[in-house]
């Protein structure tokens, strides 16, 4: 995959922007249990729990960049980056959220692990999915053997 092109796709989710309520609700979660850890347990419980808490709700308090290219895609996260080339994902999905890619044809147990969920915005979710399916729902060519 050539990250040198510029990408088709170029989604910036920031739930600061996007969403205002959802982001202090994840603040108030934050600090409410920060202060019940802090005075139940001891301060060095509290400063612990103030990390795991942010660190588990980096989807909330940190920007996230999904890049769309022709031969595959990059989702930068806070701490790191996926990447992967269409031939991967076997299936897309509207989801809620955005849109799920699979790495399994069929619906299994293992897709919330192995697939990914790229949040899209309502707007271009429709000319996403479409642009995915081209790239990934392909039905493989079948080739006649000579005889």
């Amino acid at each position: 995959m050539n990250n040198d092109k510029k990408p088709v796709y170029l989604f910036v989710q920031n739930t600061l922007k996007d969403d205002p309520r959802r982001f202090f609700l994840g603040v108030l979660t934050v600090f409410l249990v920060n202060i019940f850890v802090y005075y139940i347990f001891n301060p060095t419980f509290g400063m612990i729990a103030l990390i795991l808490t942010i660190l588990s709700l980096t989807e909330i308090f940190f920007p996230f960049k999904y890049k769309l290219y022709e031969k595959g895609l990059i989702v930068d996260r806070f701490f790191y980056k996926v990447k992967h080339e269409y031939g991967y994902y076997k299936k897309v999905y509207n989801d809620k959220n955005g849109v799920f890619l699979s790495p399994y044809r069929y619906q299994t147990r293992m897709e919330s692990f192995r697939g990914i969920l790229l949040r899209i915005p309502n707007d271009r979710k429709e000319e996403v999915i479409a642009f995915l399916k081209s790239k990934i729902e392909v039905e493989p060519i079948e080739t006649k053997e000579a005889e």
